[in-house]
């Protein structure tokens, strides 16, 4: 199993982080909105990985729970490999990218101010514009990192379904 999920996860990883840079380099800021342009890769890759493993190691059949098992290995082995990857290039190549995403998400903020100070205080206003100023690269690894797990158990759920096989 391990050497589905490492494989498939790497590929998975590796693609995400791909993505990444095209839209940096096409001018986009490849942590904002634009970055949903990738969000088929870990569908994709975690569906390869429960079928290749089914069909190659458990000859044609697998449990609900293998299949999830391995769907969500090889999830968390992506979305780490592309969070390190997206914190290596935060850090050392352009630390720039986390400053724009930070100024995007303050001034779609401002733009919607008057409603969240009318739907919430103006001192939980003011807590989450100070969360967004604290943003950093670690900050931005960690949550590409949970994300990409979070919505990798979601997927398994549901590709374990659709991928489990019994033995007769």
């Amino acid at each position: 199993m391990t050497r589905y999920a490492i494989h498939y996860g790497g590929i998975t990883g590796a693609s995400v982080f791909a993505v990444f840079l095209l839209l940096y380099l096409a001018g986009f800021n490849p942590l904002g909105n634009a970055s949903w342009i990738g969000a088929w890769i870990p569908i994709v890759m975690i569906a390869r990985s429960v079928k290749m493993y089914r069909d190659h190691e458990c000859e044609g059949f697998i449990t609900y729970g293998n299949a999830f098992r391995m769907g969500l290995t090889t999830a968390i082995l992506g979305g780490l490999l592309s969070a390190l990857l997206i914190f290596i290039f935060c850090t050392v190549i352009d630390s720039s990218v986390v400053d724009q995403f930070k100024s995007d998400a303050l001034a779609q903020l401002e733009l919607m101010e008057t409603e969240f100070k009318g739907l919430l205080s103006e001192a939980t206003y003011d807590k989450l514009v100070e969360d967004y100023n604290s943003i950093d690269v670690k900050t931005i690894a960690l949550s590409e990192f949970m994300s990409k797990s979070l919505s990798g158990f979601i997927l398994s759920l549901i590709i374990a379904a659709i991928y489990k096989k019994k033995s007769f």
